[in-house]
């Protein structure tokens, strides 16, 4: 297995958090991995370079083969991927509201819970970076060939930070210790208009994406250790109680603590943490 995290360029800072590069090799006997995927805080790009991956969202019996490249917005439920033998992504994570930046005019609430074929976005330009990504090994080639793209893409928006995306930051290292009232005047707008920015630059509502945040930080934390008794991680990511975290992780998993965290233990290829 092959996993390196990439920092972007400068000029890209402040829309995108990191390249990942994960290229996973499974033995064909083995057959077919399939691994959960909860709900996310994070707004990604991805690039299929290798092997398509089929993916099943929530409770649905159908199964769908993703596009070489798609974007994912706001995730809220969970999806089941597929990984074949021979699976390479490169994944674009942005920063809170760099998806939105990146996308210009397009409505957040569009990609609400789903992800859609990159192409039908940038249809020339998509198909000739799948095309690039399939013809080398070489992965720091690949990260530079995303990166170039998204330089291009972004060049072409006018962009400023203002008050109000330092305080969706705010909000991802600490989901728990401001109201939602309180980010709105730190970021000098009246309540009201900080949860209809927020709509149109992240898709979906403030309480919800707090709530997204502090479950990410609960399971990725058990993940990463996993003697952790669980109470100590009620207490350390903020929630009230153990019953406010099962309540989360049925929302957001579509299973409890414990059963998720067999599920996850089934293959060591953590997936979710590996874009953490």
């Amino acid at each position: 297995m092959f996993l390196r995290v990439y920092s972007p360029c400068l000029a890209l800072r402040s829309f995108v958090r990191e390249y990942t590069v994960m290229h996973v090799e499974i033995e064909r006997e083995k057959g077919i991995i399939t691994k959960p995927f909860p709900a996310s805080p994070d707004q990604c790009l991805y690039f299929y370079a290798r092997d398509p991956v089929i993916s099943r969202k929530g409770g649905e019996t159908s199964l769908l083969t993703n596009a070489p490249s798609i974007i994912v917005g706001p995730q809220v439920t969970r999806v089941n991927l597929e990984l074949h033998p021979n699976h390479l992504t490169v994944a674009v994570v942005f920063r809170p509201g760099g998806l939105h930046a990146l996308l210009g005019q397009f409505p957040m609430t569009e990609l609400f819970d789903c992800s859609i074929d990159s192409s039908l976005i940038w249809p020339t330009e998509i198909r000739e970076l799948n095309e690039q990504l399939a013809a080398t090994s070489n992965y720091d080639l690949m990260v530079a060939l995303v990166e170039g793209f998204l330089v291009r893409q972004y060049a072409r928006q006018s962009l400023s930070q203002l008050p109000f995306d330092k305080i969706i930051h705010t909000m991802v290292q600490s989901p728990q210790v401001y109201s939602i009232d309180k980010l709105a005047d730190m970021a000098c707008l009246s309540g009201r208009q900080f949860r209809r920015k927020f709509y149109e630059k992240m898709g979906l509502s403030p309480k919800t994406f707090a709530r997204i945040v502090r479950f990410s930080k609960a399971f990725r934390l058990k993940e990463k250790n996993p003697k952790l008794d669980w109470l100590d991680v009620v207490t350390i990511t903020g929630y009230h109680d153990f019953r406010h975290l099962v309540r989360d992780f049925k929302d957001f998993a579509d299973a409890t603590p414990a059963l998720l965290s067999e599920e996850e233990s089934r293959h060591q290829l953590k997936i979710y943490t590996t874009l953490d």
